[in-house]
């Protein structure tokens, strides 16, 4: 499951979850490549450097094997809490451009536009 070491098969009724954090106290590395990552095309607002994503299955953290790397998680928490980063890198290959999502469903969602 999103490249953990685990090749079985889920469990029914699975649930994976993706939390969101931000941690304005612990600035993350400046990544070289960061507009040439994908970013959801309802995303509307930049998102800082100081958001981490960390990845459950079953309530139980999977750690992802982009974010092993040193500058690519956080640097008190650990691999478990990528950065922002890491996560869309680890994520790229799987994410439909807009192109094939019109083509296969049909018409995009509207953006979603929020406050802080």
């Amino acid at each position: 499951m999103m490249g953990s070491v685990d090749p079985n098969w889920l469990p029914f009724a699975s649930m994976l979850t993706f939390e969101l954090f931000k941690d304005g106290a612990t600035p993350a590395p400046q990544p070289a490549q960061r507009n040439a990552l994908p970013k959801p095309s309802t995303l509307t607002q930049p998102v800082g450097e100081d958001h981490y994503v960390r990845v459950l299955l079953n309530d139980e953290v999977l750690t992802l094997p982009t974010c092993q790397a040193h500058g690519k998680h956080h640097s008190r928490m650990g691999p478990s809490l990528c950065t922002l980063d890491a996560f869309l890198e680890h994520v790229a290959p799987i994410i439909a451009t807009e192109e094939e999502y019109a083509k296969d469903c049909g018409t995009m969602p509207a953006t979603f536009d929020y406050e802080e």
